[in-house]
């Protein structure tokens, strides 16, 4: 058996210099640890490499030093195992990083409306045009899927009353539903839910990848206020389209349960018309369009904050775009269920 005496420090160095003719050679060898004082993680590495490949033995009344590296990491491993914060640590730890992000958020929030509002008259950084651009691919992009699932959702909505209004003999009553039920609720919901999931996501992704290409430094960089100049026009054209939208959303739903009333149920045009009338309501109607303006606010709030707060690669651009929907639609669920203590 050849035996390898080792030097009184086996380093990186030594391990790049001499390992090379070690692992070249075949059979089993002997560590001699006799005057090894010290040795580093390269020469623990090459030890474990010649014990699966060379049969190595290790001098067992030479080997203080691997003895005490072995021991010492696995008391490390078994400490980590065992090491479990206290629970009350957990619970003020876990507060106090949602405090934290809660006042950022609030932060985005605050810039956002007051750069959208008074700052707006103090300096202008943004292009020229952005605006109509901004309002064509957040509100008019997204007219065309809103309108369609809306719509599918007043047939759903129609013909499921339908089935229960029948058994009643009050099939009279299905169109106040319809009308009532997409004006105050399902209308402003799912345009909002839609948009969270197709202008909120693409705010998000815009955002954060300017954040990981360090776009938003140069912004800075050149004294122009990140808020003003990306957020701001997002703003104001989804404040813009977010209520027409919502509307043409409504009447869509609206259309879809007419459809159901004249070729389902069998009502007359003019009975379905003077029932729609009937049902619209205008305080039921202004609250929908304020709802729509809050939601439209909070898409871009939610989706400007998982933006900005985005470091690392790819992955926190997609992770961020996921957590952004979520919640976005989170807290619309939850500003929608405060809405509903008005009507």
């Amino acid at each position: 058996m050849e035996v390898i005496h080792l030097p009184k420090d086996i380093d990186r160095h030594w391990v790049e210099t001499s390992s090379g003719a070690i692992l070249a050679g075949t059979g089993p060898i002997l560590l001699d640890f006799k005057d090894v004082e010290s040795i580093d993680s390269a020469g623990i590495a090459l030890v474990h490499i010649l014990e699966r490949t060379r049969s190595t033995e290790v001098e067992s009344i030479r080997r203080p030093i691997l003895d005490q590296i072995e021991s010492t990491q696995q008391e490390i491993d078994s400490s980590k195992k065992q090491t479990k914060s206290p629970f009350f640590e957990r619970i003020g730890t876990s507060f106090y990083n949602n405090f934290c992000e809660f006042r950022i958020a609030l932060s985005v929030l605050v810039e956002m409306l007051y750069w959208g509002t008074i700052g707006m008259f103090e300096r202008r950084d943004f292009r020229k045009g952005i605006l109509g651009e901004q309002m064509y691919h957040l509100g008019y992009g997204a007219l065309g899927i809103t309108l369609a699932l809306t719509f599918l959702i007043g047939v759903a909505l129609a013909v499921q009353s339908a089935i229960q209004l029948k058994a009643f003999g009050a099939d009279v009553f299905l169109i106040a539903l319809v009308v009532q039920g997409m004006i105050r609720e399902l209308g402003p919901l799912m345009a909002a839910i839609i948009l969270a999931g197709r202008t909120g996501s693409a705010t998000t992704a815009e955002i954060a990848t300017m954040k990981v290409q360090e776009e938003v430094d140069a912004l800075k960089t050149m004294g122009l206020n990140e808020i003003q100049f990306i957020v701001v026009p997002k703003f104001w054209a989804l404040s813009a389209t977010m209520p027409l939208v919502t509307v043409m959303a409504i009447m869509s739903g609206i259309l879809g349960g007419f459809v159901v009333a004249f070729t389902m149920v069998g009502m007359a045009p003019q009975m379905i018309m003077d029932e729609f009338v009937k049902n619209i309501i205008v305080k039921d109607f202004v609250l929908s369009i304020l709802k729509s303006l809050v939601f439209s606010w909070l898409i871009i709030w939610v989706g400007s904050y998982y933006g900005f707060r985005v470091s690392g690669g790819a992955e926190e651009v997609g992770r961020a775009t996921t957590q952004s929907v979520v919640s976005t639609i989170f807290v619309i669920v939850v500003a929608d269920a405060i809405f509903s203590f008005f009507y």
